[in-house]
């Protein structure tokens, strides 16, 4: 399974990617080309699950995560910091790993 924790931004999305068989984590950022951004979900094998925070313009995202049929839950920023293992964090990309960790 592929864990997936998104931060969108106006012209691109930063992700991180955990691959829970082989515990590899990669980072990645992804210029906000719908044939890029498609191409490059529709690529991923397996069960894939994208962790991502409420934000305005989230609504082509997720219709295109329904489109290829790909789990992804919102995450509230109003919740605040999180914490994994022991740690607080900041960063928003852990963050939606976490949240989809916690909900898988």
């Amino acid at each position: 399974m592929r864990i997936i924790g998104v931060d969108l931004h106006t012209q691109q999305q930063s992700l991180a990617m955990l691959n829970t068989e082989t515990g590899e984590l990669i980072e990645k950022t992804l210029e906000h080309d719908s044939e890029k951004v498609r191409k490059f979900y529709s690529a991923l094998p397996g069960q894939v699950l994208v962790g991502i925070e409420a934000t305005g313009p989230m609504r082509w995202f997720l219709k295109l995560m329904e489109d290829l049929e790909i789990g992804c839950q919102v995450g509230s920023s109003v919740e605040g910091s999180h914490y994994l293992l022991g740690r607080l964090i900041k960063n928003d990309l852990l963050g939606c790993v976490h949240l989809s960790l916690v909900d898988a």
